[in-house]
């Protein structure tokens, strides 16, 4: 027996390149350090089994992914997974989301490259080859009917198979690494389930689900509620709202839900307009008791006679009535959802889609016959919790779900505890400890109960609603009254305007010549433009100049008193000879030394890389450099490759690189704003005000995501050495971060010269508590090893420079952009 052992830089990795939210990334550490101390520290036999219990909407396919890539890369790895799914909604799912080429797949993000096996495709050549080669990683993905059972889907698993010399059931039995994992849990805890994981013996068993069975507590392992995934801003906040008055007939409560549809639809299209995003269209949930009232419904909704017929056309039914190819085409549809050229905007269903449908955008939920209470108890309430746009908005009704209750707003009230208690949870992860005795164990932490989201009328506490005021758009949870929901939803959909405005760059302002380099695909590759912390190689100059004693040192020859012969140091120094050697011949020979070192490659815009290097040792010797050099050349030379070695073995784990074949093109792409426009900028910000007035702006007007973009905008036109500035949208500028490919852009653009000198600069803003995020700092490097590559392409007018500010930095700086370049310097 030994410690818990967690491979901490596996972990690191994952997260990098899966791009694992914190409560994915701690469900994966969980369950590596609980199985490591049941197997290294307790010396549990097989198998292990334990339960991850995540919020839906959190992201509960990347843990999956994340735990794939953890144990398939191990120093002794995991080759054989088995995706186990309660049904073929959910099956269907996971293999789309790991398979190579499809819009939602994780595969491309996946470094053990998993082939996915299924009934349909196991028996075929291609999948018979990757199952006879052990060092391949595979997924097999079933449904639990097709292990449990002999029948239907069963029938392939169980029939023998003379290519296995038994059954594939039988065959993966016979594996000694089978890890398997049990999506949606709480679903199959029978004893036809049990059997089947006793018979296929597994080494791990991880089931995954957001309401796990209370006999299964002990189990888990990770827990991360709903309440902290709202409270987190993870999902959207969940909004009941119900009439005052005795209306509940189902004519005003569907025309109430598409009222406040329509108003969202507004929103979300001015949001995306205003961020060059592709359209999201938001839809609405309606939940019908049994199949002949969602027919009644769809009838309803569909007619001419409703809303003016405005929703004809525009309804998708699915219920489990449905049959052949009328189901085929309404799944179909149902999977296009998300597409901006879909033409759904209301799905009426009964029970199909409580488990295994992900799709964002539902924004709306019409709980038509069943209690709220029922709606929270089941994991309806679920299908509306994604984030559409990945993040928070910071437009309320962008950012919340409205549950249209079926009971009266003052009968919610009277049971907002009850509904409350919905929320409860304690929050449970695994934490590594050390011993009395010096050993490393895992054990489970029980945090606490989360604060509950709803908290009573209009969704505020005694506290919360002084502190609206000051948090004016914070999305607030809770019990609403539908009329003045209709009514904010109506006054944040009339500050869009109907139409969006375009706007081109201003005629005689300066062009922004926007520099592009595409990133290096081979990982193998490292660059000296990685290479950004600068102060090792002035402090190398001060070393070498500090070092560099340019005296003969005098040894005289003495016998002691017992006749031996000593050295002893002559007092009187000699300066030595040197052959006086030019600044320009020293600096040559060091760049030649930095371009043999090791995985330097022979290219122009290397060398120039090397030269700022050198430079930089240069500079720290001060003004006696050429002597310096003139005198310990050689040693000089050993030491700056020494120290060029050094920093590419650190950056050598930074995966982005980027090509020196640089090309530039203006920014002038077509600006389209729906929000209100003013005529200046002095006033307070606000998301939802484009903003006029400026001296210096690439563009007529600016619009912001946060206020410190808008205070740095502030400061760029006023600080008269800025020429022009932009604020980027999306695709602007996009840099590429990721080995994967993935990519961001910057908030803003400035343009200086100062005493005729150009400097370019590239501006992000951060909140303070992201300021040391792995992400944060990852695209951090990336555009700094951008920058360092378009500055030694040879081909830039101006100096570019990477800037990251924080909240603070904003705030301290005052409106000074001198003040703010200092802040962000260090970084």
């Amino acid at each position: 027996m030994t410690d818990v052992q967690i491979d901490e830089d596996l972990l690191a990795d994952i997260e990098h390149r899966l791009e694992l939210r914190r409560p994915n990334r701690d469900a994966v550490e969980s369950v590596a350090a609980m199985s490591s101390m049941h197997f290294d520290v307790d010396g549990g036999g097989a198998p292990f089994e334990c339960i991850v219990d995540s919020a839906t909407g959190v992201g509960k396919t990347y843990v999956i992914a994340g735990l794939i890539e953890y144990f398939a890369r191990l120093e002794t790895p995991g080759r054989n997974f088995l995706l186990l799914a309660p049904g073929r909604t959910i099956r269907d799912k996971s293999v789309k989301n790991f398979t190579p080429g499809h819009r939602k797949s994780l595969s491309g993000r996946m470094k053990c490259d998993p082939f996915v096996i299924t009934a349909d495709n196991f028996n075929s050549p291609a999948t018979r080859s990757v199952m006879a080669d052990e060092s391949r990683v595979k997924l097999f993905i079933f449904t639990v009917q097709a292990l449990t059972t002999r029948t239907g889907e069963g029938r392939a698993t169980h029939e023998y198979q003379e290519w296995l010399h038994g059954s594939l059931q039988s065959w993966l039995a016979g594996l000694d690494d089978l890890v398997i994992l049990a999506d949606e849990h709480h679903c199959y805890r029978g004893k036809a389930f049990s059997k089947t994981i006793a018979d296929l013996n597994p080494q791990v068993v991880i089931g995954l689900t957001a309401t796990p069975a209370a006999r299964d507590e002990d189990l888990v392992v990770y827990r991360y509620p709903l309440a902290t995934a709202i409270k987190d801003q993870l999902v959207k906040t969940p909004v009941l709202v119900a009439r005052r008055d005795d209306r509940t007939d189902d004519h005003t409560k569907l025309l109430d839900g598409v009222t406040l549809l329509r108003y969202k639809e507004r929103l979300a299209h001015a949001y995306c307009e205003d961020n060059d995003l592709p359209l999201v269209h938001p839809v609405m949930l309606v939940i019908a008791q049994d199949t002949a009232e969602a027919d009644r419904y769809q009838e309803m909704l569909d007619s001419a006679s409703f809303d003016g017929g405005a929703w004809v056309g525009r309804t998708l039914l699915i219920h489990s009535n449905m049959t052949g190819d009328e189901k085929e085409e309404a799944l179909a549809a149902l999977d296009a959802v998300e597409d901006p050229s879909s033409p759904v905007r209301i799905i009426i269903s009964v029970g199909m889609l409580k488990e295994g449908w992900d799709v964002k955008n539902v924004y709306v939920i019409a709980s038509m016959r069943a209690s709220v209470s029922t709606v929270l108890t089941e994991q309806t309430l679920g299908r509306g919790m994604r984030l559409p746009f990945g993040e928070y908005t910071g437009i309320e009704l962008l950012d919340t779900v409205e549950v249209l209750a079926h009971e009266r707003y003052e009968a919610l009230l009277a049971k907002r505890e009850v509904l409350n208690e919905k929320f409860i949870d304690h929050a449970v992860l695994t934490e590594v400890r050390r011993t009395a005795a010096g050993r490393l164990v895992a054990r489970k932490k029980v945090v606490g109960e989360d604060a509950l989201p709803i908290l009573g009328e209009s969704g505020l506490s005694a506290e919360g609603r002084e502190k609206k005021a000051t948090d004016p758009e914070k999305p607030r949870g809770g019990i609403a009254d539908f009329e003045e929901t209709l009514k904010k939803a109506k006054e944040a959909a009339d500050e869009t305007e109907s139409q969006p405005r375009e706007h081109y760059p201003l005629p005689g302002r300066e062009d922004i010549e926007i520099p592009y380099t595409a990133k290096v695909p081979s990982k193998s590759i490292v660059s000296l433009n990685q290479v950004h912390n600068e102060e090792p190689f002035r402090a190398l100059g001060k070393a070498l100049a500090t070092e560099a004693d340019t005296y003969l040192k005098r040894t005289m020859l003495k016998p002691d008193a017992s006749g031996k012969i000593r050295g002893v140091r002559a007092e009187e120094m000699i300066e030595a000879l040197a052959v006086d050697i030019p600044i320009d011949d020293s600096r040559a020979s060091l760049i030649r030394t930095v371009m043999r070192v090791p995985r330097v490659r022979p290219e122009a815009g290397e060398v120039r890389a090397a030269e700022r290097l050198v430079d930089l040792v240069i500079e720290g010797m001060g003004k006696d450099a050429e002597k310096h050099l003139s005198a310990f050349s050689e040693r000089a030379s050993r030491r700056v490759a020494a120290l060029v070695d050094e920093q590419l073995r650190i950056v050598s784990s930074q995966d982005v690189v980027f090509s020196n074949e640089v090309r530039f093109a203006p920014l002038g792409k077509v600006r389209k704003a729906s929000k209100e426009h003013l005529s200046d900028h002095t006033e307070p910000f606000s998301r939802s005000v484009a903003y006029d007035g400026w001296r210096s702006c690439l563009y007529e007007y600016a619009w912001f995501d946060t206020s410190p973009e808008y205070k740095v905008a502030q400061a760029l036109d006023n600080a008269k050495q800025v020429i022009v500035w932009a604020r980027l949208h999306i695709n602007d500028l996009p840099i590429t971060w990721t080995e994967e490919g993935r990519q961001y852009n910057p908030d803003l653009v400035a343009i200086e010269v100062t005493e005729g000198k150009k400097s370019c600069w590239l501006i992000e803003t951060k909140m303070n508590k992201e300021m040391r995020a792995e992400d944060v700092q990852a695209k951090m490097k990336a555009a700094k090893t951008w920058a360092n590559t378009v500055n030694n392409s040879g081909k830039v007018d101006g100096r570019w420079n990477y800037l990251l500010l924080s909240e603070n930095d904003v705030d301290d700086a005052g409106g000074d952009w001198e003040q703010m370049k200092a802040f962000g310097a260090g970084r």
